[in-house]
């Protein structure tokens, strides 16, 4: 049994992958490194395979699943092959040290001695985006996911209730409800209990649905607020999905899994999320353009 794995997936991004094996394969807290090729079609798990060695397993899922079948598909590998006792998952677009993951299994241990029933631990997240991304965020109810639909009214307004205030991050920790998905760390044991990812997800709102089943199981998440890492925000997705409108279709596609799945919303509440999200997938696609012709 060792300590600690990272599951990373790719898919048709090599380049972006290949930067972070480079920085990440000298990690000493990192024990293995499970690299997962989600049915890439650019020859990229050809090219991983060089880095496969005793630290670094490089493994092909049979098709393209999306994020939850990938990542699950690795962490369960883990699992059967190397019976770790922590599981982080990363990106291949975030930088971080050694220091980041010593520190986050730190407060993990830490909070498991102290009796408490850890679900998910990650850090600040820090981005090269202009878009103003959440390390972490209140669990949507119905409200907020009808906001989420309608994009333009909502950045209007500012009025995603779900949302931390900046001063809450105060001290060595913060106990949170969800977890960016970018990167976290979660005790193997603790994730196979709530199921792991829900594989109904393509891709966006995992994070809110492992949320939801660690919430439901009495696990709570925290935040180190003594460290962060560096997200270069969306360069694989906006890469392998370039049309805006499908972007937003999956996105709304998941939510529905949320809403449907595990918020059980009735038929009324349903009909009303579509309509609104077709309002404003209508509204921000022409804003976009609108603003494309301009620029």
């Amino acid at each position: 049994m060792i300590e600690n794995v990272l599951v990373v997936l790719n898919y048709n991004d090599y380049n972006t992958i290949e930067k972070f094996l480079n920085n990440t394969i000298h990690i000493e807290s990192i024990d293995k490194l499970i690299v997962v090729d989600n049915c890439s079609t650019d020859n990229s798990f050809e090219k991983l395979c060089a880095f496969e060695s005793e630290k670094t397993d490089v493994i092909k899922t049979e098709k393209n699943g999306g994020y939850a079948y990938g990542n699950n598909f690795g962490v369960k590998y883990a699992m059967d092959k190397y019976s770790p006792k922590y599981v982080f998952i990363s990106n291949p677009d975030v930088e971080f040290d050694d220091s980041v993951i010593s520190s986050l299994q730190g407060l993990h241990k830490e909070l498991e001695t102290a009796g408490e029933n850890v679900g998910c631990v990650s850090c600040q997240m820090k981005t090269t985006s202009d878009i103003d991304i959440k390390t972490a965020w209140k669990l949507p109810r119905y409200k907020s996911c009808i906001l989420d639909n309608l994009i333009v009214l909502s950045s209007i307004l500012k009025c995603k209730k779900y949302n931390y205030d900046y001063d809450y991050f105060q001290g060595e920790y913060s106990k949170v409800d969800v977890i960016h998905g970018s990167f976290f760390m979660v005790a193997m044991e603790t994730f196979e209990k709530v199921g792991f990812f829900d594989e109904d997800t393509f891709l966006y709102n995992e994070e809110n649905i492992l949320a939801y089943k660690l919430k439901e199981n009495k696990c709570q998440s925290y935040i180190l607020n003594t460290k962060s890492y560096l997200h270069h925000h969306s360069v694989s997705v906006s890469k392998n999905i370039k049309s805006i409108r499908k972007r937003l279709d999956i996105a709304y596609d998941s939510r529905c899994v949320y809403l449907n799945k595990y918020l059980r919303i009735n038929k009324i509440k349903k009909i009303f999320n579509g309509v609104t999200y077709r309002i404003g997938c209508f509204n921000y696609i022409i804003l976009s353009k609108i603003i494309s012709f301009i620029r």
